[in-house]
């Protein structure tokens, strides 16, 4: 064991940035990390969500000098990047003789990008799954080294200052041999977490957020993470997971947020079959609530549905994203619709809530589209809808076509405009960027916000000066919503 290595991991407070902590669970990427670590024999390792802590630049800068690590790991998702860049200079200029490690689905997609940045701070960017590379680069750490060839899963910039990427690292298979995430090395704690930014139903916090499998073999084509070999944790393992939240933080749910917890084959039902037994057999079905995704397959069963509502799934969220076959098929979603309205009425039946999420501004959709997909939110009865408009990320084939047909308004996006909700930042050949974001304004306020937003509206337009100001404009933009309300 060694106690001398240092190990700092850290989530880049891109608070100071945009002005609000968006993280609602800790990373559990960095936990995993710190765990693997930990459990090879460096124990000396420190997770530091500088984000919801809300360090600014300078305190994180005089953190870096106090705990002074040999090894400095960053991570983010791609909307982050500008934050990565910043924590890596910031460290760079404090610690020059520290090894500057990048990982995340962020820098994994751009690895180029990420090690030219912040005058090129970073050392070595870690792809995809990470636990084995990161080790192997504190182990040629610890020996005095800074050459990282023959490191499979790295990105680095060689003397030339040209791109290597090794190669790939082999996935780990046994997922029960990883350890559970470190959350005693964690800074803040759990209890600093919101869990999830809606409430729902049935979901009461504190709650926590768990990982039961790792990897997505379907081929999406507007998702950065990729397909990957999906694989599974042992129930057991899972539930004593589960069990362990329950007893060291007091939860009341759990959600799992694992790309498809359900849908994928007929061998899956029988192992959350498993799940749910052990759930039951240590009665945390009474103890616990919890949450999982779903994909609307032809394999969802109502027997294994009633087994997980037996078990106290309270919710699935299902990826349904459109209503127009034609458009699914556009983005690779194999999934049919018919098996959309099967997999809520199962789940109704079950007597399980079901979420619904959908996409706007697809290529290939058009009105006509929109109108299927609100007509498929009706025939379904969700419990709860959510809808975005496409976000092009970065490294997806649905960015690719983008670019390629020139159907991207901004070529070099503010990272920090890829929000999910916000921001549009292409149009199609069907519709332009105005109109998408039109309809996803129409669609947020037919099956999110409803009547609440015309009280609101008209609350506001009649208690305000600023609403008297502009009475004539506010019963037009009324009128207007009231019109599309109507044709959706």
């Amino acid at each position: 064991m060694n106690n001398y290595m240092k190990i700092l991991l850290i989530n880049p407070p891109a608070f100071n940035d945009i002005g609000e902590v968006t993280a609602l669970n800790p990373f559990l990427g960095l936990l995993y990390l710190a765990a693997f670590s930990e459990k090879h024999g460096y124990p000396n390792t420190k997770i530091v969500d500088a984000d919801v802590a809300r360090l600014s630049w300078q305190e994180l800068g005089n953190l870096l000098v106090k705990e002074s690590p040999d090894i400095v790991g960053i991570t983010a998702t791609t909307r982050f990047l500008p934050a990565l860049f910043k924590t890596a200079e910031i460290a760079r200029k404090k610690l020059p003789n520290s090894v500057i490690v990048a990982g995340g689905w962020g820098p994994t997609v751009e690895p180029e990008k990420v090690l030219k940045a912040a005058n090129q701070a970073v050392d070595l960017v870690v792809m995809k799954e990470g636990e084995a590379t990161f080790l192997e680069i504190i182990k040629r750490t610890e020996a005095g080294s800074k050459d990282f060839n023959g490191i499979n899963g790295l990105a680095f910039l060689g003397k030339n200052g040209w791109l290597t990427v090794t190669q790939p690292r082999e996935l780990i298979m046994d997922l029960d041999s990883i350890p559970w995430p470190a959350y005693h090395l964690l800074y803040p704690d759990f209890s600093e977490y919101c869990g999830m930014h809606r409430s729902l139903e049935g979901m009461t916090h504190p709650v926590a957020t768990m990982s039961a499998t790792r990897g997505c073999p379907n081929r999406c084509a507007y998702c950065s993470s990729g397909r990957t070999l999906h694989r599974s944790r042992g129930p057991k393992d899972i539930v004593a997971e589960m069990e362990f939240y329950k007893n060291k933080f007091q939860v009341k749910s759990i959600q799992l947020y694992d790309d498809d917890f359900i849908g994928l084959t007929p061998k899956q039902n029988e192992w959350i079959k498993e799940i749910c037994n052990e759930i039951i057999k240590k009665n945390l079905h009474k103890t616990l609530a919890f949450l999982a995704w779903g994909r609307c397959s032809q394999f969802i069963e109502l027997e294994t549905l009633k087994k997980m509502k037996e078990a106290n799934f309270v919710w699935i969220r299902w990826g349904v994203e459109s209503g127009s076959q034609k458009v699914l098929d556009v983005i690779k979603k194999d999934i049919q619709v018919p098996n959309i309205i099967r997999a809520f009425a199962l789940a109704r039946e079950a007597g399980i809530k079901s979420a619904a999420y959908i996409m706007i501004g697809l290529p290939g959709e058009t009105p006509a589209d929109i109108k299927m997909t609100s007509d498929l939110i009706k025939k379904i009865k969700a419990d709860r809808v959510s809808i975005h408009p496409l976000t092009p990320w970065p490294g997806t084939e649905m960015t690719r076509y983008l670019k390629e047909n020139n159907l991207l308004d901004e070529l070099t996006p503010d990272y920090y405009k890829l929000d999910m909700r916000k921001n549009i930042i292409h149009h199609t050949n069907e519709m332009t960027r105005d109109e998408i974001m039109k309809y996803y304004r129409l669609m947020i306020f037919r099956f999110e916000s409803n009547y609440r937003n015309f009280i609101k509206f008209g609350v506001k337009s009649l208690t305000t000066i600023d609403g008297w100001k502009k009475l004539f404009k506010r019963i037009k933009i009324i009128i207007n919503y009231f019109l599309g309300w109507s044709k959706l």
